[in-house]
């Protein structure tokens, strides 16, 4: 993983998230004042958009759209800007995946970038939260951030978020999953996405260690 963080001018805060196969640029606004159909009278108002690599957004976008949502809603700090509006668009670069079968990479990829800009922005959050990717193949091994080859030779496919807190997984967020599956695989899954977690989190900091320093 590679973020570069306060990526685009004119935004409050904004992150180009790079993997090996997916590219997503993030940019969040806010806390602004709010139109009236939009405002909350005790809390934060979010507005998020998915936008494709290619095309118009589909009923694909809204579901990424829609699982962005609700994982940024449940660490935001929205107690703290009643009135008031946040805007977050996130643009895909490079899906990483068949757009016609899978949505993970560009999901997790969503989610992580979101996250950065967001503390980019300083919109105060409850805790992180970062996504990752876990493919299961046939014979029972479980990959981190797997390829496009990876993803269409699985038996399943899972991305997982977890919440953050003191710099450790501490539960699930959300876990999206497709495919074939038991109850021992999202056993192993789960062990390896923690670690994945871990390591992205470790990433986390640096990048934005190195962000404050520059400043």
């Amino acid at each position: 993983m590679n973020a570069e963080i306060s990526y685009l001018d004119n935004v409050d805060g904004s992150c180009l998230y790079n993997t090996p196969h997916t590219r997503v640029v993030a940019s969040a606004t806010g806390p602004v004042e709010p139109k009236a159909r939009q405002e909350l009278p005790t809390q934060l108002a979010l507005e998020l958009s998915v936008r494709p690599a290619a095309g118009v957004a589909t009923t694909r976008e809204v579901r990424i759209q829609d699982s962005v949502r609700a994982v940024i809603t449940s660490i935001l700090a929205a107690y703290k800007y009643p009135r008031q509006l946040c805007q977050l668009t996130l643009q895909v670069l490079q899906a990483g995946e068949s757009e016609e079968l899978f949505h993970c990479l560009e999901l997790a990829a969503c989610v992580n970038s979101a996250v950065f800009a967001l503390v980019d922005a300083g919109v105060a959050l409850t805790a992180l939260a970062l996504a990752t990717t876990v493919a299961l193949a046939h014979d029972g091994t479980a990959t981190a951030e797997p390829s496009r080859q990876q993803l269409m030779d699985a038996r399943s496919v899972h991305t997982v978020v977890f919440r953050i807190v003191d710099g450790k997984p501490e539960d699930i967020l959300s876990m999206d999953s497709h495919g074939d599956f038991s109850e021992a695989d999202i056993l192993k899954v789960l062990d390896v996405a923690e670690t994945s977690a871990k390591q992205l989190n470790a990433q986390f900091r640096e990048t934005v260690l190195a962000r404050v320093n520059i400043v």
